[in-house]
């Protein structure tokens, strides 16, 4: 190619890119996503505007006009100021009332003519209270009588704050006849005594619970080791097991329980397999004296004897009332732990159980008026405080000056957190029944006859009281 006609491409060229520069200098640019090519969308949209705040629920503020709604128990539940949990009480009280314009009246009826006051009270159309303390060995008659009012449709169950053990106990036909918040009290539990575990050279206790191994086997491996002769005299003084009521405790941890109601009807469960199962073991240990057994049941049981024993350092394992630990705090100079009851061979959960007897909740008599605005007051009443929803821990409090490590309060709250309690029943509700069984309760302690022949002898009797109980 000649240089001339390089030189003349050159300048085309050149030509050509100044034009294109002074057009793109010249042209007004638009402003348009790439991802939407559309000349029609604005270049900036408007932004949307922010959704309203709902509307808060408005409080339902009740004028009671004055009402004074009456709560009863056996001992004074009125609040009292002096402690921190008193005192927020006292505080709640007065705020409600003074809200709501109602009085809180604070009833107080002896233990022993409760189920009398509240049956004759309801029958003449004036409830003694609008709500009512009963304990669970009571709630059986009274509902079977048409006295005490079904609560399901009055308050929301699944609340967290209602205790499900006492909604359990209280349930009856699948209707929720009782009530209660916060945690339930323990009642049948298992002391053991720290020292003669120690000078025997017994497995950790503890440690069998939390690895599932602390069974009835296990129970009676230890109390054999423990009971002793330490003197050689011939007299055993160092006892394995003591205790009352242990052949009842023993039917529960077994799964089972002594006495049910199907159908509408009474059913004595003493042929039961686990029921039979608990009772030959619970005499089998008595007759070879593993158990305390110098005592019987003829007339009065003596309550206090077995714990007697464990407090003087004489029983290395003690299966009776939680309440108890208020004693042994005050009294016992051997240290003492708690633990759950042993798992039972026919448990089939293989769920550690504690014996719930005289467990008490709130009720609302039939009868009673305006029932709504008592449910609306005791729905606000037992809200749960601020602090104890920040601290789920507080429940502690009430046991701390009772027992000696947190062992046994862990031990405490496993049984919380896995719902351990298991009521007496329909058995525990019929004095005439549990009178029945003393002589039964003798029979196994003595060895003198047995399980099936005791069975025989008291069957009849105890289901005829059952039968007499429900048909009332």
């Amino acid at each position: 190619m000649s240089r001339g006609l390089i030189k003349l491409l050159a300048l085309c060229l050149a030509a050509i890119m100044f034009v294109a520069v002074f057009a793109g200098c010249g042209a007004k640019q638009k402003d348009v996503p790439a991802d939407n090519p559309s000349e029609d969308k604005p270049a900036h949209q408007p932004e949307s505007e922010p959704e309203p705040d709902p509307e808060p629920e408005l409080e339902d503020v009740r004028d009671l006009g004055g009402r004074v709604i009456k709560v009863a128990a056996w001992w004074d539940m009125a609040p009292q100021g002096g402690s921190p949990s008193g005192d927020r009480m006292v505080a709640r009280r007065a705020e409600m009332e003074q809200k709501y314009n109602f009085t809180f009246e604070y009833v107080n009826v002896p233990w022993d003519q409760v189920i009398e006051t509240y049956s004759s009270s309801v029958l003449s159309g004036d409830p003694f209270a609008d709500i009512a303390t009963l304990e669970d060995n009571w709630i059986i008659g009274l509902v079977n009588g048409g006295f005490v009012t079904e609560l399901d449709s009055l308050f929301d169950f699944n609340e967290e704050k209602w205790d499900q053990v006492t909604k359990s106990v209280a349930t009856i036909d699948g209707k929720t006849y009782g009530m209660a918040t916060g945690k339930w009290w323990p009642r049948g539990m298992f002391y053991f005594n720290k020292n003669i575990f120690e000078r025997e050279g017994l497995e950790n206790p503890y440690e069998l619970v939390k690895s599932g191994r602390w069974t009835w086997e296990k129970m009676e491996e230890l109390a054999r080791k423990a009971t002793k002769d330490t003197n050689n005299d011939g007299v055993i003084d160092q006892w394995g097991l003591a205790g009352i009521d242990m052949d009842i405790a023993l039917v529960a941890s077994n799964g089972a329980e002594m006495a049910s109601v199907i159908d509408g009807k009474a059913k004595l469960n003493f042929r039961e397999p686990a029921v039979k199962e608990a009772f030959e073991f619970y005499q089998k240990l008595c007759k070879e004296k593993i158990i305390f057994n110098k005592f019987d049941y003829s007339e009065e049981p003596p309550w206090d004897i077995a714990k007697n024993m464990f407090m003087e350092g004489k029983v290395a394992m003690y299966w009776y009332q939680y309440w108890n630990a208020d004693e042994f705090r005050d009294n016992m100079s051997d240290d003492y732990g708690l633990l759950m009851p042993p798992i039972g061979p026919s448990n089939t959960e293989k769920k550690y159980y504690t014996l719930i007897s005289g467990h008490n909740f709130q009720t609302i008599p039939k009868g009673v008026k305006n029932i709504e605005d008592i449910a609306f007051i005791w729905n606000k009443w037992t809200e749960p405080y601020p602090e104890d929803l920040e601290d789920p821990d507080t429940w502690k409090d009430a046991h701390l000056d009772k027992m000696r490590d947190n062992e046994s309060l862990d031990m405490l709250e496993y049984m919380y957190d896995n719902n351990c309690g298991k009521s007496v029943g329909l058995f525990g509700s019929v004095q005439a029944a549990v009178q029945a069984w003393w002589g039964g309760q003798d029979d196994l302690l003595k060895g003198e006859k047995t399980v099936a022949q005791i069975i025989d002898e008291k069957y009849d009797a105890i289901q005829a009281a059952l039968d007499d109980f429900l048909a009332k």
